[in-house]
């Protein structure tokens, strides 16, 4: 109970910031110092109690706008005509997978990567750019707006060039039957499976040359494969591509893991599967 004159004060009531578990909120400001030119979100300041004491806030020179210091579950009493609060989900990091971070704010950081890697620069933990320490599985208080977390696999992952067949990360939901031509002028298909390996230290390289996952595939293993079968198969007839599978099968392997290490990409495996040679030859 509060004994306030009204003549001199107005009192609006507002509802308390909660933010239940497994939950994060993003805190944007009113007051505070203007951004500096390049930059997104404000930086972490000391001192003003996680936003609920604005005064603190502003004497800390804290910058008005989105701020990179993110809520993490629990109560909070912030004046709604200081900051508002939008709550997100906690970023989670699944098993067998590494989560590679994108940042958007920090300082400018020096590129680690050294003088092999010439495709991308990466920085440590803190800076602006692409880190070179991962996120090992787990769930992670994150601010999306100011880091994006890239997952990248690090356990075997299967490819399908095989119409109508995908596995369950949908990362060759875009991929089909290879079409091949052979040396004796005669068109047919062939099914292939190629299981790669990304080891945790280079998810980042793969993050920083391409991008995704789904660049990756695109741009280097689609035309990767399929030129590689292409080409094998102009050099040979029909029925000798049939009738030697598994040697053909063993040199798209070496070829194959060949062209893959050159993008920090490991080959596990190239399986042919269905061949599906011309009737009329047949």
């Amino acid at each position: 109970t509060y004994r306030i004159n009204p003549f001199l004060f107005s009192v609006q009531i507002a509802d308390v910031i909660d933010i239940p578990d497994n939950k994060v909120g993003v805190v944007t400001t009113r007051e505070g110092e203007a951004l500096k030119a390049g930059e997104i979100a404000g930086p972490v300041v000391p001192g003003h109690n996680m936003f609920q004491n604005p005064q603190a806030f502003v004497d800390a020179k804290g910058s008005k706008g989105l701020q990179e210091q993110v809520l993490l579950a629990g109560r909070y009493f912030i004046n709604p005509m200081f900051a508002t609060v939008e709550i997100i989900d906690m970023t989670e990091v699944p098993i067998a997978c590494v989560g590679v971070v994108v940042a958007f704010v920090g300082r400018a950081g020096e590129d680690v990567t050294g003088a092999d890697f010439k495709h991308a620069n990466m920085v440590r933990r803190g800076e602006k750019g692409v880190w070179v320490d991962v996120l090992d599985p787990g769930k992670y208080a994150v601010n999306t707006y100011t880091h994006k977390v890239r997952i990248v696999p690090t356990a075997n992952v299967v490819l399908n060039w095989a119409t109508g067949k995908t596995e369950a990360h949908r990362l060759d939901a875009n991929l089909s039957t290879i079409t091949v031509r052979s040396a004796d002028g005669f068109t047919f298909n062939l099914d292939v499976s190629q299981i790669i390996h990304i080891p945790r230290n280079d998810a980042p390289k793969v993050i920083a040359r391409f991008g995704s996952m789904e660049a990756l595939v695109t741009q280097v293993l689609e035309p990767t494969i399929g030129n590689y079968f292409r080409n094998a198969a102009q050099n040979s007839d029909v029925i000798d591509f049939l009738k030697k599978r598994s040697e053909r099968q063993a040199e798209a392997k070496a070829a194959i893991a060949r062209a893959l290490r050159e993008y920090d990409v490991g080959a596990v495996e190239t399986l042919i599967g269905d061949i599906s040679p011309p009737a009329d030859l047949m």
